[in-house]
């Protein structure tokens, strides 16, 4: 049996990283982080199939987070999504988007099939027509 791709998920905002990983921990290995700064040592612990990240959190934000993964060859290639609320009024989606990892950028107020669907994509291409 395959083992299940992993992902981490890095918000501060505990309600919505809970409905994340409820949407996907049935196909995913899910695990957590509250700020950058966990998310990159979750990142760093084990191989990791996909980053699900906000852009505003303390110690170390999403921004800060992508230009520590661009230092650590290890970690430069993992895909990233990012999901964010209110943060794009002052880190515009260029801005995001000039990072290699970044796949999607996604707002919070997407619904979570949408999400799920951006994230599902990432891992494994776009889905064909039957």
């Amino acid at each position: 049996m395959q083992e299940k791709k992993r992902i981490v998920v890095l918000d501060d905002n505990e309600p919505f990283a809970a409905l994340i990983v409820a949407a996907l921990e049935t196909d995913y290995t899910v695990v957590v982080g509250m700020n950058g700064r966990e998310g990159l040592r979750l990142c760093q612990d084990a191989h990791t199939d996909l980053l699900i990240t906000d852009i505003g959190m303390p110690e170390l934000d999403g921004i800060q987070l992508l230009k520590e993964l661009q230092k650590d060859q290890r970690l430069s290639d993992i895909p990233v999504v990012v999901v964010t609320a209110t943060h794009f009024h002052t880190q515009t989606r260029s801005d995001v988007s000039r990072y290699k990892q970044v796949r999607g950028i996604i707002s919070k107020t997407s619904g979570i099939d949408f999400i799920t669907g951006e994230v599902r994509k990432v891992l494994h291409g776009p889905a064909t027509p039957d």
